[in-house]
C-alpha cells in the first residue's frame, strides 16, 4: 500500500502552505517543506491527513479515530475517499477514476494534493463536515418511491432538512452579531445610571416641593393638567385618523364616478353587439394571459428561486470546483452537437415532412402571440401609470380647488389635455386593433392545432403500418436543434462581426500609436545598444559568479558528507558506551551478591550478621532449600487427602442422593400440610357463611 510512485502533477500543489498551516494551532508541527516533499513516506503522509480529519470531525463518534497500524489499507482509502467525496474534494479529470488505485499504491504527489486541499480551506471543510450528515441526500430506488409511507417519510425529511438550514443559519447571525449584546449591556447600564439620576432629581424636587405651602393641591393640579393632555393627543389621533378615512373615501367616490363616465360613454357609442365581442376580446386575451403567459412566467420565476434557494443552500465553491464543472458543461454540450449532427446526417435523406409548413406557420403564429401579449402587457403597464397619475392630479386637483388657471396657464394646461387625449386615443386605437389580431390569431391557431392533430393520428397511423413508430418526432427534436444551431450561428456572426470591427479599431489605434511612438523608438535603440554592452559585461561577471558558487557548493557538500560521518560515528560510540556501562552495572549488582554469598559461609562480619537477622536468613541458598522443602511437604500433604478423598467418593455421593430424597420427602409433606390448612380454612369460611345466612 504504501510504496511511492510518479505520475503527472496537474492538480493545485503548494508545499508551503502545508508547512505553514501544520505549523499553526492547532497542530503545531514543525516540518519543513522539504520533510513533506521528499523526507515523509507515504505512511507518514496517511498518519498526517487522519490527523487533519479528526480535527475537522471532531464528533466523538468520528470514524477517524483509528490506529492506521491495525486498520486495513482498503478500509483507510475508503474512508478518506468518502470523506473527501463529502468535502466535494475534485482531482483532475486524468486522476478522478484512478484516485482510490493510486492511494493504495502510496502514491505521494495524490497524498500532498489532498493535505493541500484539506488545509488550504481548513474551517470551512469543518463546517461542510458538520452539516455534510444532516443534508446528505438518501439515494432510493425508484421501485421503493411508488410507496406513500415511503415518500411521507422522505417529504419530511426534506422538512426537517429546511428547518435545520432556517435555525443554522439564526445560530449563525446569533454569532456574529454577538457584538450587538455587548452593546445592548452597555445601553442598559446606561439607562439604569440615567434612571437612578432621575430618581435623585425626584427626591429633590420632592423635598423642594413639601416645604411650599398648598403642594397638594398643586399636584392635584399637575395630575388633572397630564390627564387633559394625553386626551388631547388622543383627539389629535383620532382627527387623523377621520381624515385618512374621508379622503379614502373621497378616491373612492372618485373612481366609481369614472367607472360611471366610462361605462355612459360606451353605452352612447356602442351596442349591445360591440359590448359583447369587445368582452369575447377580452375574456380571450384574458384566458390566454391565464393559461399560457402567467403560467409561463410563473414557472421561470419559480425555476430562478429555485436555482436561488441551491445557491444558497449550496457551501461555498472554489475557483477549482468552477472551473471543473465549467469543463463538465463544455464536454456534455460539445456531446450534445455531435449527437445532433449524428441524427441529421442519418435522417437527411428520409423524406419531406408534409407537417413542415403548418408547423412553421404554428412557430410563426406563436411568436406573434408572444409579441402581441408582451405588447398588451406593457400597453396595461402604462396605462396603469398613467391611471395612477391621473389619480395623483385629481387628489391634487381635490386639494388645490380653490386654485383656478388664466390667461397663458390656462392655454398651456389646454394644449397638455389635447396632447394627452390625442396619445389617449391613439393607443387606444392600437390596443383594440391588437385585441382584434389577438383574437384572429387564437382562432387561427385553434384551426391549426386541430389540424395537426389530425395529420398527426395520419402519421402515426402510417408510422405504425411501416413499422417506424417515433420518427416523426424525433425529426421534430431534429429539427428543433438544427434552429438553435442556426441561431448559435447568427449569433456567432454577430459576434465575428462585432470582433472584426474591434480589431480594426485596434489597428488603428497601433497606427496613431506607431506614430507618437516613431520619437520614442530612436531614443529606446540607443539605449538597447548601451544595454547590450551592459548585458555582455552581466553575461561575464555571471559566469564567474557561476564557477565560484560552484566550487563553493561542492567543498561545503564535501565538508558535510565528512560532518555527517563523524556525527555517525559520534552516535555510534556513545550507543556502545551506554550499553556496555548498562552491562558493567549489572555485572556489579552480581557480584555484590556473590560476595555476600560467600560473606554468610564464611561469617566473621558483625553488620552482615545482623542484615541476616533482620531479613531471616542467612544465605539465599539456605532460605531457597527450605521453601522446596516445604513446597515438597505440602504436596505429599495433599496427596494423602487426595488419596482420602478417592477412597470415601462413592459413599459420599449415596449419602448425597439419599440426604437429596429426604429433602423431597419433607417438601411434599410440607405441601400437603399447606393444601389440608387451605382445605379447613375454606370450610371454616363456609359453615361460617351459611351460619350467618340462617
Amino acid at each position: 500500500m504504501y510504496s511511492s510512485s510518479s505520475l503527472s502533477e496537474t492538480e493545485p500543489l503548494d508545499t508551503k502552505v502545508i508547512a505553514e498551516k501544520l505549523s499553526k494551532p492547532p497542530f503545531n508541527k514543525n516540518y519543513s517543506v522539504i520533510d513533506i516533499h521528499d523526507k515523509f513516506t507515504s505512511f507518514q503522509l496517511f498518519e498526517i491527513i487522519n490527523e487533519v480529519l479528526i480535527y475537522i470531525d471532531n464528533s466523538p463518534t468520528s470514524v477517524h479515530r483509528v490506529n492506521l497500524r491495525t486498520e486495513p489499507p482498503e478500509n483507510t482509502v475508503q474512508r478518506i475517499v468518502d470523506f473527501l467525496y463529502l468535502l466535494k474534494y475534485k482531482p483532475s479529470i486524468d486522476r478522478n477514476a484512478n484516485l482510490k488505485a493510486e492511494l493504495l499504491d502510496g502514491d505521494r504527489h495524490s497524498l500532498q494534493c489532498i493535505l493541500f486541499f484539506l488545509l488550504n480551506q481548513l474551517e470551512t471543510h469543518k463546517k461542510r463536515a458538520y452539516l455534510a450528515p444532516f443534508l446528505s441526500v438518501i439515494d432510493i430506488p425508484p421501485e421503493f418511491l411508488q410507496d406513500d409511507v415511503i415518500q411521507e417519510l422522505n417529504a419530511q425529511l426534506k422538512e426537517l432538512q429546511g428547518q435545520f438550514i432556517e435555525t443554522h443559519k439564526y445560530v449563525e447571525q446569533l454569532r456574529q452579531s454577538g457584538n450587538a449584546t455587548n452593546e445592548l449591556k452597555k445601553e442598559i447600564q446606561q439607562t439604569e445610571e440615567e434612571k437612578q439620576q432621575v430618581l435623585v432629581k425626584i427626591a429633590r424636587l420632592r423635598k423642594k416641593v413639601e416645604k411650599m405651602p398648598n403642594h397638594e393641591q398643586w399636584l392635584e393640579a399637575a395630575r388633572k393638567l397630564r390627564i387633559e393632555q394625553t386626551e388631547e393627543t388622543n383627539i389629535v389621533e383620532k382627527m387623523k385618523e377621520q381624515n385618512e378615512q374621508l379622503k379614502n373615501a373621497e378616491q373612492k367616490l372618485i373612481e366609481v364616478r369614472k367607472t360611471l363616465k366610462q361605462v355612459q360613454n360606451a353605452n352612447a357609442t356602442s351596442n349591445a353587439e360591440l359590448l359583447w365581442q369587445r368582452m369575447e376580446e377580452e375574456t380571450k386575451m384574458n384566458r390566454f394571459m391565464a393559461t399560457e403567459n402567467l403560467p409561463k412566467a410563473i414557472s421561470d420565476k419559480q425555476k430562478h428561486i429555485d436555482n436561488i434557494t441551491k445557491i444558497l443552500n449550496e457551501t461555498s465553491t472554489s475557483e477549482s470546483d468552477l472551473q471543473v464543472s465549467e469543463m463538465e458543461i463544455r464536454d456534455l454540450n460539445e456531446a450534445i452537437a455531435k449527437l445532433a449532427e449524428k441524427k441529421l446526417s442519418k435522417n437527411k435523406n428520409a423524406g419531406d415532412d408534409k407537417l413542415a409548413l403548418f408547423r412553421q406557420q404554428a412557430n410563426i403564429i406563436a411568436l406573434k402571440k408572444e409579441g402581441t401579449a408582451e405588447k398588451i402587457h406593457s400597453l396595461m403597464e402604462e396605462l396603469n401609470q398613467l391611471n395612477e397619475e391621473l389619480e395623483k392630479k385629481e387628489g391634487a386637483k381635490g386639494e388645490n380647488e380653490t386654485k383656478i388657471l388664466k390667461g397663458e396657464d390656462f392655454k398651456k394646461y389646454v394644449s397638455e389635455l389635447r396632447t394627452k387625449s390625442t396619445v389617449y386615443k391613439r393607443k387606444k386605437v392600437e390596443l383594440s386593433e391588437l385585441t382584434t389580431e389577438l383574437g384572429v390569431i387564437q382562432r387561427t391557431d385553434e384551426i391549426l392545432k386541430n389540424h395537426i392533430k389530425d395529420f398527426q393520428d395520419s402519421i402515426y397511423k402510417i408510422e405504425k403500418e411501416n413499422g417506424i413508430i417515433g420518427y416523426h418526432e424525433t425529426q421534430e427534436s431534429l429539427e428543433k436543434v438544427s434552429e438553435k444551431k442556426n441561431e448559435m450561428d447568427e449569433t456567432k456572426g454577430k459576434a465575428l462581426n462585432e470582433i472584426s470591427l474591434l480589431v480594426d479599431k485596434i489597428v488603428q489605434t497601433i497606427n496613431d500609436k506607431k506614430a507618437v511612438l516613431t520619437s520614442v523608438i530612436q531614443e529606446v535603440r540607443g539605449l538597447r545598444a548601451k544595454a547590450q554592452d551592459l548585458e555582455t559585461d552581466y553575461i561575464e561577471k555571471k559566469k564567474i559568479y557561476d564557477t565560484t558558487i560552484a566550487s563553493l557548493e561542492s567543498d561545503s557538500c564535501a565538508l558535510e558528507q565528512e560532518v555527517r560521518g563523524y556525527r555517525q560515528d559520534i552516535m555510534n560510540d556513545q550507543s556502545r558506551y551506554h550499553y556496555l556501562n548498562a552491562m558493567l552495572n549489572v555485572s556489579g549488582i552480581s557480584l555484590d551478591r556473590v560476595l555476600q554469598e560467600t560473606k554468610a559461609y564464611i561469617g566473621g562480619d558483625e553488620k552482615f550478621e545482623e542484615v541476616q537477622k533482620l531479613r531471616g536468613f542467612k544465605s539465599y541458598r539456605e532460605l531457597y532449600t527450605k521453601k522446596i522443602t516445604e513446597q515438597e511437604n505440602l504436596g505429599e500433604m495433599l496427596r494423602n487427602t487426595q488419596k482420602d478423598v478417592k477412597a470415601c467418593h462413592d459413599a459420599d455421593m449415596k449419602q448425597l442422593a439419599m440426604f437429596k430424597n429426604i429433602k423431597k420427602l419433607l417438601d411434599l409433606k410440607i405441601e400437603t400440610n399447606r393444601k389440608l390448612l387451605l382445605g379447613e380454612k375454606k370450610n371454616e369460611e363456609f359453615e361460617g357463611q351459611v351460619k350467618k345466612k340462617k
